[in-house]
């Protein structure tokens, strides 16, 4: 679009998320009269190694001899933790939850479905 400044790995991630929303919600229609139950999860601000600070050390990544600096500035890290009605990032278990919740057959009768694991965050 003509002067706008957007980032462009954002867009393709914006639009990556979009197309497996839209692709989950059709392919639940498509899959149910052969009983496939299809959803999928979106996860929220999870603490990992590449969401650290990136000032830490174990933010940094080797590829092929290179070393590349991941992670998220310090002070974009508290000001995202703030905006989570919880108050916090969340843990790989708990990400790993609704994953496993989906798996369950709790969950038989659920499809077309996108589970937000992201401590009261809409994404």
């Amino acid at each position: 679009m003509a002067g706008t400044h957007g980032n462009a790995g954002q867009v393709n991630y914006s639009s990556a998320k979009a197309a497996l929303v839209g692709m989950t919600k059709t392919l639940s229609k498509e899959w149910g009269r052969h009983k496939v139950c299809v959803n999928c999860v979106a996860f929220g601000f999870i603490e990992t190694r590449l969401t650290k600070s990136n000032d830490d050390p174990e933010t940094k990544i080797k590829i092929e001899g290179q070393s590349i600096q991941a992670g998220v500035p310090a002070q974009m890290l508290s000001m995202l933790k703030t905006t989570i009605p919880l108050g916090r990032a969340g843990t790989p278990e708990e990400a790993a939850g609704g994953v496993y919740l989906m798996c369950s057959p709790e969950s038989d009768y659920v499809s077309g479905q996108v589970l937000i694991v992201g401590g009261g965050l809409r994404l």
